[in-house]
């Protein structure tokens, strides 16, 4: 039987890949009466797993791991009604993941602790964060948190002025494993005179992305080329993230390259194009996720929906690894599987009904 003082005890469940944290954070917890660890994960995939079977009140995430990573954690967080743990971010802060952690906050997280680096007592300070930011969120009201952070991911039809030439609708491409030839199939049948412009992030070596556009560009009819820091997103062009760094996009639709830490394990990261297009061209985005393993591009087509975009993927019948496309699925982030064959066509009725 349970005691009282084990019934006001605050659960607490760590998800961090760093083993390292995981003891620090542990310890510096273990003698704190009204505080138990119990349970903790590697990253976003195996803490769902075991939250099949814990009820932690508080979750201490990190951000950056392998396998699914915080945001996509905390975003199947929220189509899980019958868990309501409250999440505080616990990670590095630096301007590099500024936005991942405001986001996390946007997505329902509680509150956040910065790791303190090159200080004194900084086991005291971290101790003392913690402790104090556990005991506030354990007694908070997470469900207020979804509703906002969902409310504010809905913006309206895209408003914004757009210079002629400059594309309105934009269409993301995520791909890895066996999507090359998927690509490849797909630009060739697009039209040239299509009133959208085009980003693809494709998971290859950084030696091969610029061969790949130049080889893309003879079977064509779009103008196809690897980004640059400030491309503009026009109309008929197809823009492809370099090697080993994410492709963002601007409010002035321009192309930011930020070589910021990997996302899913990668870099440049589907998720990290789609998400800052889909809050630019807000309901004029349409992701498209291909053949690939991991999980990489599942939350970007997430808030594409969310931000009133559309979204398709690649069926499993004509992929050659169903991860991400599944992943995606899994999460109902796609309104329509495709074959490989069909995804042309679609892509082309979508821009033009959105146009």
């Amino acid at each position: 039987m349970m005691t009282t003082s084990e019934k006001n005890q605050i659960s607490v469940m760590i998800v961090n890949d760093s083993s390292y944290m995981i003891s620090l954070l542990s310890d510096l917890l273990s003698s704190e009466r009204h505080v138990k660890i119990i349970e903790t994960a590697r990253d976003g995939l195996e803490a769902l797993r075991k939250l099949r079977h814990v009820s932690p009140d508080v979750i201490l995430l990190d951000m950056e791991m392998p396998n699914m990573d915080g945001l996509s954690f905390i975003e199947n967080i929220n189509l899980w009604p019958e868990k309501n743990p409250r999440i505080i971010v616990v990670s590095n802060y630096n301007p590099s993941n500024a936005k991942l952690i405001l986001d996390s906050l946007e997505l329902g997280a509680v509150d956040f602790i910065s790791i303190p680096h090159d200080e004194s007592n900084v086991v005291e300070k971290l101790k003392g964060a913690l402790l104090s930011k556990i005991e506030v969120a354990s007694s908070s009201n997470r469900d207020i948190l979804i509703p906002k952070a969902i409310s504010k991911i809905r913006p309206s039809k895209n408003t914004n002025t757009v210079t002629e030439g400059m594309a309105s609708t934009v269409v993301v491409i995520g791909a890895s494993t066996g999507a090359p030839r998927i690509i490849s199939s797909i630009l060739k049948d697009i039209p040239g005179d299509i009133r959208a412009g085009f980003l693809i992030v494709q998971h290859m070596n950084k030696e091969f992305v610029s061969t790949f556009a130049q080889r893309l560009g003879t079977i064509s009819k779009l103008q196809v080329r690897e980004a640059v820091e400030g491309d503009k997103i026009m109309e008929g062009t197809v823009l492809l993230a370099p090697g080993d760094i994410h492709m963002m996009v601007s409010p002035s639709r321009q192309i930011t390259l930020d070589r910021g830490p990997k996302r899913f394990g990668v870099r440049p990261a589907v998720n990290v194009t789609m998400v800052s297009a889909s809050e630019v061209f807000g309901a004029s985005t349409v992701g498209v996720l291909l053949s690939g393993m991991g999980q990489d591009g599942a939350f970007g087509m997430k808030m594409i929906k969310k931000r009133c975009g559309f979204t398709l993927a690649q069926n499993e019948s004509s992929s050659v690894v169903f991860g991400m496309a599944k992943a995606a699925n899994d999460l109902h982030a796609v309104d329509k599987m495709v074959d490989a064959d069909d995804l042309a066509h679609e892509i082309i009725k979508v821009v033009r009904q959105n146009v």
